[in-house]
């Protein structure tokens, strides 16, 4: 990695720990208050299914300002990982990037792909739930391996779908889920990511889709989604 390409990855990645206030305006690091309070947090456990795409994203997050859409982020919902499953992990990857759980996510942030409970998954603003008529038990299981083949991918700061080497959030949900997200309409549409135009996926782009909606969180502004399903997001 040359230092241009290192000195990139790591302002982006202060990005996305920085809020953003316009009046009065200022900068605040690392908060620690969301949207999403404990009443949401326990629909949602009760709500998702193994496969299932979950979408969240931040109120005045300076990374929410490079990112076109709404949304920022997405994720992958597995359920119930055990701890034998690790076996045929690399240590460094089982330290880092494995966690196991009743609730697990797995998802790609700038330090690389790995799994998550869903309670930390769940900081954040605003949240929805999408999901595939599409998926069966046997879809749910290559899913997940496919998911554990990934952990540990490095971020994907370009948003360059043309290699998976490297993989950002929604280049690896759609790695995971490529034939059924094809079915299902998720395309990839010409946007600058970051600075040249090129086919990439935003999280917006999962919400304009045939996916199901399955639930969405209250703090959501009212008509927000249906603007997302008619939106022209190739920005």
């Amino acid at each position: 990695m040359n230092l241009l390409t290192q000195i990139y990855n790591n302002t982006l990645k202060i990005f996305g720990d920085l809020k953003v206030y316009k009046f009065p305006f200022f900068l605040l690091y690392d908060p620690g208050s969301y949207l999403i309070k404990g009443d949401e947090t326990r629909e949602i456990m009760k709500t998702l299914q193994p496969g299932d795409i979950v979408v969240r994203g931040y109120k005045n997050y300076l990374d929410g300002y490079f990112i076109p859409g709404f949304f920022s982020h997405v994720g992958l919902y597995l359920g119930d990982v055990p701890n034998e499953d690790n076996i045929t992990l690399l240590p460094s990857v089982k330290s880092q990037f494995y966690a196991e759980g009743e609730q697990i996510v797995v998802h790609a942030m700038a330090e690389g792909v790995f799994m998550e409970d869903l309670l930390n998954f769940c900081r954040c603003d605003y949240l929805l739930i999408l999901r595939s008529s599409k998926i069966t038990q046997d879809n749910v299981n290559e899913i997940y391996n496919r998911a554990l083949m990934t952990l540990g991918t490095p971020y994907d700061f370009r948003f360059d779908f043309s290699q998976y080497n490297n993989m950002s959030c929604t280049e690896f949900v759609y790695v995971c889920l490529e034939e059924i997200m094809q079915e299902e309409g998720v395309r990839l549409r010409d946007r600058r990511a970051p600075f040249t135009k090129r086919p990439t996926l935003i999280p917006d782009d999962f919400i304009d889709s045939d996916l199901e909606l399955i639930w969405a969180s209250q703090g959501i502004p009212e008509g927000k989604i249906s603007e997302i399903k008619s939106a022209d997001v190739t920005n």
